[in-house]
């Protein structure tokens, strides 16, 4: 043993091999929904041209964004215990709803307000935000190349706000 203190060891401590790091629940469904929203663009390429323009689907999917918010007002409204997971969601989809309108060629003006729903629950919201999901999915083939980039977020955050609310409580 030398005066300073034990011989020091040929690997350091730091180095002690791989650590092997578990996903979270969240994460895995995270990427299990950001992959399945993508499965739509397989389809796309560079050589294809898409002429076709969307605009009147991207305003139903404005619509179903802000009756989505409206639902998730009414669920909070009816357990306020939900503001705190369901406060990102509803502002994520009216983001989603002024992308959508300015989109699809709508202006602030034209934006009529969606009837409230007498009330909403946690199960509601999650069958309103994956039913938005697959409606925006099924918009991306019909959609121009500089649409598709926005309808597939507002595809990726739905399906994976209802994998999340499928869950249980964080």
């Amino acid at each position: 043993m030398s005066p300073t203190g034990p011989p020091s060891s040929p690997v350091p401590s730091s180095v002690t091999g791989p650590r092997r790091v578990r996903p979270t629940r969240r994460q895995v469904l995270v990427t299990a929904a950001a992959v399945a929203a993508t499965v739509p663009l397989a389809g796309c390429s560079r050589a294809t041209t898409r002429t076709q323009d969307a605009s009147d689907a991207l305003l139903a999917l404005a619509d179903a964004a802000r009756s989505d918010a409206a639902l998730i007002v009414a669920a909070v409204t009816g357990d306020p215990s939900l503001a705190g997971r369901l406060e990102p969601l509803r502002a994520a989809r009216m983001e989603h709803a002024a992308a959508l309108d300015q989109a699809g060629g709508r202006t602030p003006g034209q934006i009529a307000s969606p009837a409230t729903p007498p009330s909403g629950d946690l199960a509601a919201v999650r069958d309103a935000v994956a039913g938005s999901a697959r409606s925006a999915g099924e918009v991306v083939p019909r959609a121009s190349a500089l649409q598709v980039g926005l309808v597939a977020e507002v595809a990726a955050c739905c399906a994976t706000y209802a994998a999340i609310l499928t869950g249980t409580p964080a």
